[in-house]
């Protein structure tokens, strides 16, 4: 398989997986981070109150101080959003070689973003869901020091901080599949794993015996061409968004079959309960297409259909590369489908991705991947064939 494939091997190795955090983990320590600065100031500011209004230093009466000491902490905490992020922007700054450095102020500009964005979720959430539990808790529990009652409604209201945005997101999420109905995109949701093979075994026969231990009797051979376009959509919850303009050439029918698709990619780990060998990462993808017609359009800008044509162009970056490939098929009526797929690369030798997929039916595809990763000199990765292709290219 030559040089170049070996050291895209040894490239890729030495980061072949990457999974995101969890969705309420990252929201979590984004907003907790900014959110722990605010909660110092916030309870020093309120038993600060409460030793003035004990001493009676300030003379309130009973309702008026349970309101006062619910709505303190609130007000002094927004000096606590933003050092970090100022902190952040300035270590940025000054590891930043000179050359491709930018103005301080663009990295403060950021800094001011980011601690807004926190803010925010404060004042909207975060700030009556504290109210609202400080103001029960010392209703409740006047005993009680508020300091104590303070830490607790803070940290209460992080984790509904937390909770609510990965709500809205998955929401924000289900619009936009949604809005590519209404533009005529169809779906396919599915499971999927890959692996980059090694030089010592050939994928076909990798192919062929995976044929044999799953009854897989449908074959097939297809050449496929990707364009893939950066661009501006939002990840969700981990999911990784990529856009591309297939065509693809079905052997065995003889025929064409082009569209424009939008993947979203999310990559996780499925638990075992018991000590293993081997460790799965399977990528779950809702894969977005659009018929594009019996002629291949060369850019988006040429897409008959002047909606998607529109909405494509707004969201793409231009394009990425291109990734031209032949896909040796197997498969079955229960759900497994394998493919070899030989990637072309410009100057060199091509390079091999095996891949598994399902209908959802992680068993499946779990018993799949133990098989390969026992049989085969294989690497388990999460990078797409563009991504590969890619690295390859800086590397040349």
């Amino acid at each position: 398989m030559g040089d170049t494939v070996s050291l895209l091997e040894k490239e890729l190795a030495k980061a072949p997986i990457h999974v995101p955090g969890s969705p309420f983990w990252e929201v979590f320590k984004r907003f907790g981070r900014d959110e722990a600065i605010a909660m110092a100031i916030n309870v020093a500011g309120t038993a600060g109150l409460e030793q003035a209004v004990n001493r009676e230093l300030i003379t309130l009466s009973t309702q008026s101080k349970d309101i006062a000491l619910a709505v303190a902490g609130p007000i002094v905490e927004k000096f606590g959003f933003f050092p970090a992020h100022f902190k952040e922007a300035w270590d940025v700054y000054k590891t930043t070689p000179v050359k491709e450095r930018e103005d301080l102020s663009h990295y403060f500009g950021s800094a001011v973003k980011g601690g807004s964005v926190s803010l925010a979720e404060d004042v909207l959430v975060h700030d009556p869901l504290y109210i609202g539990m400080m103001y029960i808790g010392l209703q409740l529990y006047p005993e009680t020091p508020a300091w104590l009652i303070a830490t607790t409604s803070f940290i209460a209201a992080v984790f509904g901080v937390a909770g609510l945005e990965v709500g809205v997101t998955e929401a924000r999420y289900k619009l936009l599949k949604r809005r590519f109905k209404n533009l005529g995109f169809g779906n396919e949701r599915y499971l999927e794993s890959r692996f980059f093979v090694s030089a010592e075994r050939h994928p076909e026969e990798l192919l062929n015996l995976m044929s044999r231990e799953f009854n897989l009797p449908d074959r097939a051979v297809g050449e496929y061409h990707d364009r893939y376009h950066d661009t501006t959509l939002k990840h969700y919850s981990g999911r990784v968004p990529k856009l591309r303009l297939r065509n693809r050439k079905i052997k065995e029918e003889d025929r064409e079959v082009n569209s424009a698709q939008i993947v979203y990619t999310r990559t996780s780990e499925i638990a075992c309960g018991e000590a293993s060998q081997f460790r799965y990462f399977p990528q779950k993808k809702d894969k977005f297409y659009f018929p594009l017609g019996d002629d291949m359009p060369s850019c988006i800008e040429e897409i008959d259909d002047e909606r998607v044509r529109n909405y494509l162009t707004k969201i793409a970056e231009g394009p990425s590369g291109d990734v031209s490939f032949e896909r040796s098929i197997a498969r079955n009526e229960t759900g497994l489908f394998v493919s070899t797929d030989r990637v072309s690369l410009k100057n060199h030798r091509p390079f091999y991705v095996f891949e598994l997929k399902t209908r959802n039916d992680a068993d499946l595809l779990k018993e799949g991947m133990r098989y390969v990763m026992r049989e085969f000199p294989v690497l388990q990765i999460t990078h797409s064939k563009g991504d590969i292709v890619r690295m390859n290219g800086k590397n040349s």
